[in-house]
């Protein structure tokens, strides 16, 4: 290994170049395998319209994940592609993070209770920054809160992910679940692989997301197969990028008013006009298939790039609160309240 591709080890000050990273440690991957020149400046953007899905009726079924006994509000945290769920249940009456709190796993059944390691307390996870990851094969990434460390779950155990500080938060994962993260008080970003455990310094400040392939989008660049872009965040900022290379962002100079989609085989992004009736809309989650989970409000859709068509999130019997995340089968992660109830509930939205 060069000499300028050392390790990050807790305490040490090694700053590390995400850009020249040896291609062995993500496998031969695109973009952090190669060494990178000056970025070019992103092409200007196409403004294309899109059509909104019309109807009156609940597009999407709705389905409570179980509240454990004992328990009587639930956060969401993270989906996989098999529906199985990472939540913290809440004891409390009131719904807010307290230290009653309990870290539970539903993959169907009844949901499991995962216990931290010892010093880690868990009445703060429902309302930790940056975003947590399931894994298919059941691992987790996973935030705590401040001064305490992120978490990888493997094994049936959870080991602290060594990064420099407890001020780094996990901000996404790819499918592999190799995960960048940014430190708050600096906008410093990292790369954590799954496979070693290694931790390496990026050179572009705050990352927002990865794929397989080692491509990534940070607030002011991004990168593709052919090269490494500088944003203008003036006007967009890159939030999303999946394995197919879609990269995903939102307007930032027109207060959410639409979304920018830069496909692989496009030679510039496209600014996409907001659904019907909105104000504004903004990018919650990227699935592999192209679709991407959008909204502001109590305005949701899924937006499907290939069709350029926003189909509504409406539900019956429920009020949604918040959605989260989207799988690879379309299915959305929220929170909501059933009409006439107070409690908290962690659902999955299927399509109908």
């Amino acid at each position: 290994m060069p000499s300028e591709l050392r390790r990050i080890r807790p305490g040490s000050p090694a700053r590390l170049l995400l850009a020249v990273v040896s291609a062995a440690l993500l496998g031969g991957a695109v973009g952090f395998g190669q060494a990178q020149s000056a970025p070019a400046p992103t092409p200007r953007a196409q403004s294309v319209k899109a059509t909104t899905t019309p109807g009156t009726g609940a597009t999407f079924s709705v389905q409570a994940v179980p509240l454990p006994a004992g328990f009587q509000h639930a956060f969401a945290l993270a989906l996989n592609n098999k529906g199985q769920v990472l939540f913290v249940a809440h004891k409390g009456a009131e719904a807010r993070a307290n230290d009653s709190d309990v870290l539970h796993l539903w993959t169907g059944g009844t949901p499991k209770a995962l216990t931290l390691p010892r010093g880690f307390k868990t009445g703060e996870l429902a309302s930790s920054v940056g975003r947590s990851c399931l894994a298919d094969d059941g691992r987790i990434v996973m935030n705590t809160f401040s001064e305490q460390a992120a978490l990888l779950y493997s094994g049936g155990r959870f080991t602290p992910i060594t990064f420099p500080n407890t001020d780094i938060f996990i901000q996404n994962c790819a499918p592999d679940l190799s995960a960048v993260a940014s430190d708050l008080n600096t906008g410093q970003s990292y790369l954590w692989q799954p496979a070693t455990g290694e931790v390496l310094e990026g050179n572009f400040e705050g990352v927002n997301d990865i794929n397989r392939a080692g491509q990534f989008v940070a607030d002011t660049h991004l990168q593709r197969s052919e090269g490494t872009y500088s944003v203008n965040q003036q006007q967009w900022q890159p939030k999303f990028i999946n394995d197919a290379g879609l990269i995903l962002g939102e307007d930032v100079a027109g207060d959410g008013a639409s979304l920018y989609l830069w496909p692989k085989a496009d030679k510039q992004p496209s600014q996409v006009a907001r659904p019907a009736g909105t104000d504004a809309v903004f990018p919650q989650d990227l699935n592999e298939k192209g679709q991407a989970l959008v909204g502001y409000l109590n305005d949701q859709f899924i937006y499907t790039h290939v069709t350029r068509t926003y189909r509504p999130i409406r539900v019956d019997g429920w009020t949604l609160q918040v959605v989260l995340a989207l799988n690879e089968q379309g299915w959305v992660l929220a929170q909501a309240t059933q009409t006439g109830q107070k409690a908290v509930r962690t659902v999955l939205l299927k399509p109908k």
